[in-house]
């Protein structure tokens, strides 16, 4: 069986005023191009379809006109939901896209319905499990989206400290993938996917920031069933992290289709991984195409800056001005005058004290400082289905 796996489409992003939609869609007729000619057998996007909960009408269109021009190659489409998409907005379709071979993990909890198509069908194996029938080939696809209490229902976390509530969220997260496990057979492909950060992954900063704010929603590699192929989203970089029991399986990231920080640079692309059962999956990176690079320009002085910008560019321009403690307003509206899609135009002292504060607000560990606020003013320590409730709001702060 031939799978592509691809993740964190991240549909209605923007970079500074910037609109990506058209770059999107550039990807996504990449994507079509890629599933006929690479002759694939099914789809997975391992999480963060959309940039926030609330997508644009514009995001929701193109990825309607994606769904569409996919279904059209008869192909199941397995999507599972991150840490950006609502699972709400997610799942409310699902009745009608299913029938085009559409499935949609939008929780944990999610079952999908028994259905028969057109060259596939789909049975239904229990929470976040379904075997995909394609011919006389069997894949079991075990899927643990984005975990949150609120998107389980159930409480997660029992304790205080930040170590012992990754713990606990790890641990949770190997508990789903254990019930899952039950479903897998020695005849059957079997495939894990999902949404989180496993323990040793590389993560870049831009639209992974909120993961570098502690570790709570980290998952130790352990976490992870020993499976043909492990199918992950959410970080940026396409990479392979060692995982498993034993840790001698490797877990895929496919990392984002476009760059979306300048930490992003490095090539894009999705996976091609050819499966058959009990067998080391046989794994190729196809490289995307970048309409529209990312560029650091890093110059002594704004008339520098200035005379660079008389230069054709088809990229998004960071200017750094490394020589000069003020910009002239006149140099800036000069620059922005010659040349197009200027993300920011900084001084190097201003970007380096910008990269401190961010450093020093990463380093504060909000759920500590939310403990020592209600012991000060209250004088106990919060219980913990308050602390609950505190975690259940960071979660969604990171969907947001």
């Amino acid at each position: 069986m031939r799978i592509l796996h691809t993740a964190d489409w991240h549909l209605g992003a923007s970079l500074g005023p910037f609109s990506r939609i058209e770059e999107q869609k550039l990807f996504l007729e990449q994507l079509c191009h890629i599933v006929q000619d690479e002759n694939v057998d099914m789809v997975l996007v391992a999480g963060d379809i959309f940039d926030t909960a609330n997508p644009s009408a514009a995001a929701e269109g193109l990825f309607y006109e994606a769904m569409t021009n996919l279904a059209a190659f008869k192909i199941p489409i397995v999507l599972v939901a991150g840490n950006h998409d609502s699972a709400e907005r997610l799942s409310a379709p699902s009745p009608a896209i299913s029938k085009l071979g559409i499935l949609v993990f939008a929780t944990p909890n999610t079952v999908l319905p028994a259905r028969q198509h057109d060259g596939f069908s789909v049975e239904p194996l229990g929470p976040g499990c379904a075997e995909i029938i394609i011919g006389n080939q069997q894949a079991v696809i075990a899927a643990v989206p984005f975990v949150s209490e609120h998107r389980l229902g159930e409480v997660i976390f029992a304790a205080k400290d930040e170590a012992g509530m990754q713990r606990d969220y790890s641990a949770k997260v190997g508990e789903l993938f254990a019930h899952r496990a039950q479903y897998f057979r020695q005849n059957t492909i079997n495939i894990a996917t999902g949404h989180f950060h496993i323990t040793g992954g590389d993560v870049s900063r831009g639209l992974e920031r909120d993961i570098q704010i502690g570790g709570v929603f980290a998952v130790q590699p352990e976490a992870i069933p020993a499976v043909d192929y492990i199918a992950m989203g959410h970080l940026h970089r396409a990479q392979k992290v060692k995982c498993g029991p034993d840790g001698t399986h490797l877990a895929y990231y496919a990392g984002s289709p476009l760059p979306y920080s300048l930490s992003e640079q490095s090539p894009k692309s999705v996976y091609i991984a050819d499966l058959a059962p009990g067998q080391a999956p046989i794994v190729e990176k196809i490289l995307l195409n970048c309409p529209k690079p990312l560029e650091l320009w890093e110059v002594e002085t704004a008339a520098q800056a200035v005379e660079k910008c008389r230069q054709p560019s088809n990229a998004y321009k960071y200017i750094r001005i490394t020589g000069e403690t003020t910009i002239n307003p006149y140099d800036i509206k000069e620059m922005r005058r010659l040349a197009a899609d200027i993300v920011s135009i900084d001084l190097a002292e201003g970007k380096e004290a910008a990269a401190s504060e961010f450093d020093a607000f990463a380093a504060i560990d909000p759920r500590r400082e939310f403990v020592n606020f209600y012991a000060k003013t209250k004088g106990v320590q919060p219980a913990a289905q308050l602390l609950s409730i505190f975690e259940e709001i960071l979660a969604s702060e990171e969907r947001s």
